[in-house]
């Protein structure tokens, strides 16, 4: 199984993860508690394929980087890269086959777990709990793919390198060639401690025949929750359909706190913002939305919806009960900025005790290349702008699309609609706000408890104190 066949079909799949990450994040406190940080080789995650040593040791802090590729190896000196992901990827053993062909001086030894549908869950709970525990006594692989990690708890303890420093003392990295909407954006504590070789666009697919039949316009440019829940209103009382959303209050709830992490978590100072003004505002208007019918599980207007590369936008626009789904930008609360939301994928992380900084560096600046090849029907935007015009051109070249066998087309091939496309440019350039991965703890926090507040059996004021201090020390864990 790969992470690209698995990684995003549709955007409730992660939450087969909730709940997972529970299990090991007492390893943190646990470890942080004995003060145990010593260096040296080996804690590699469990399952691994190829030689089980993973190339990662002393040298704590950030190495000055040097500018050229690989150009911190002396001539005729090998050194070995660990790179440790949970799926096992084709395109990272593209880019290691690639790189070393390049480069001889310098090994890529991958390490992923080999599992399967039946073995999934407890393969990646045994395999973030080995690799945090191999983190937090200062060995571990030198590069790690962050998609499956806690990345807010490695940033706690230290354990990741800020890679701005890298970029910052990097003469050849061109910032300009990439999105920078996404990796400024793509930060956690203030620093850039996982670079997203691409991202996925987060949003809403909307029936947009059946809206403008109510009479409705939309700009998704720049509206609110609040401007949402209007049109909302305005949909249930002139519109034809049961629902404006489909999804609960809880869920609906907890991807906008997920959509706005940063506003009610600082993962640096490990604080939290749950028992503010904002979030029981936000609580409630969840619940007036419930209340009028706005959300539920009828037919609705709006789905939420992950998009994962330009050639599923084209099928996915055409997967759902109208023809003519537009995708909208999500609406963003009142103390945000407009602009859309991505989730980064294949996130890499640096070991902040690797050995090997500078060529670890320089192996994911070659992933985020011109160097590797690229298919706009592959998962993931690619984080450089030059790839992504590229395989724009390539897939208006193809003409069309053909849609997933086990989806609704069942199949069928769509055409390609440069219009959709141009639409789609926006969007890719328009979003600024993260949809993290490493929130999970949080969002299960939240859904939880907010139960007791949409069933009526608590206050918002009484739910939101009880989030603060659950969050709050699972912050300073």
């Amino acid at each position: 199984m790969t992470g690209a066949q698995t990684e995003g079909r549709r955007y409730t799949m992660r939450t087969k993860w909730i709940g997972i990450l529970m299990s090991f994040m007492l390893i943190f406190a646990l470890a942080a508690c004995s003060g145990s940080n010593g260096a040296g080789k080996g804690g590699q995650p469990a399952n691994t394929s190829g030689n089980n040593q993973p190339g990662s040791g002393n040298g704590g802090g950030v190495d000055k980087p040097q500018s050229g590729s690989g150009s911190s190896t002396p001539k005729g000196e090998k050194k070995t890269v660990v790179f440790s992901t949970f799926w096992k990827d084709e395109k990272f053993a593209e880019a290691k086959k690639r790189y070393e062909a390049l480069h001889p001086n310098i090994e890529i030894k991958l390490e992923y777990i080999d599992t399967d549908n039946e073995h999934v869950e407890a393969d990646l709970e045994k395999f973030a709990t080995t690799t945090n525990t191999a983190m937090l006594a200062g060995k571990g692989p030198d590069l790690l793919e962050m998609d499956k990690l806690p990345i807010d708890s490695y940033v706690k303890n230290g354990l990741l390198v800020d890679l701005e420093t890298m970029i910052e003392r990097d003469q050849e990295f061109k910032r300009g060639d990439y999105f920078t909407n996404i990796l400024d954006n793509a930060k956690v504590g203030g620093g850039l401690y996982g670079m997203p070789l691409s991202f996925f666009l987060m949003g809403f697919a909307g029936d947009a025949d059946a809206i403008a039949k109510a009479g409705v316009q939309v700009d998704d440019k720049s509206w609110s929750w609040a401007d949402f829940a209007q049109i909302g209103n305005k949909l249930m009382k002139d519109g034809e359909f049961s629902n404006v959303i489909w999804t609960t209050p809880g869920s609906l709830l907890t991807m906008m706190v997920t959509d706005h992490y940063a506003s009610f978590v600082d993962v640096k100072n490990k604080k939290a913002s749950f028992d503010s003004a904002a979030f029981i505002a936000m609580m409630e208007q969840v619940k007036k939305m419930k209340e009028d019918g706005v959300i539920g599980e009828g037919r609705p207007y709006f789905f939420p919806t992950q998009i994962n590369s330009a050639g599923d936008y084209v099928t996915t626009m055409q997967e759902y009960l109208s023809k003519n789904m537009h995708l909208y930008a999500k609406p963003h609360t009142k103390e945000t900025t407009p602009g859309g939301y991505f989730r980064s994928y294949r996130t890499i992380g640096l070991n902040a005790k690797s050995d090997v900084k500078q060529e670890a560096w320089d192996f994911i600046k070659f992933m985020m290349s011109e160097e590797m090849a690229y298919s706009p029907l592959s998962a993931g935007f690619p984080i450089n702008k030059n790839v992504y015009a590229k395989g724009l051109e390539e897939l208006k070249k193809m003409g069309s699309v053909k849609g997933h066998e086990d989806g609704a087309l069942k199949g069928a091939a769509v055409k390609v609609d440069e219009a959709r496309i141009e639409r789609l440019n926006g969007y890719v350039n328009g979003a600024i706000h993260p949809v993290a991965y490493q929130s999970d703890k949080i969002e299960e926090i939240v859904y939880q408890e907010t139960l007791a507040f949409f069933s009526g059996q608590k206050s918002a004021e009484a739910v939101a104190k009880l989030i603060q201090n659950k969050a709050t020390t699972y912050l300073n864990e």
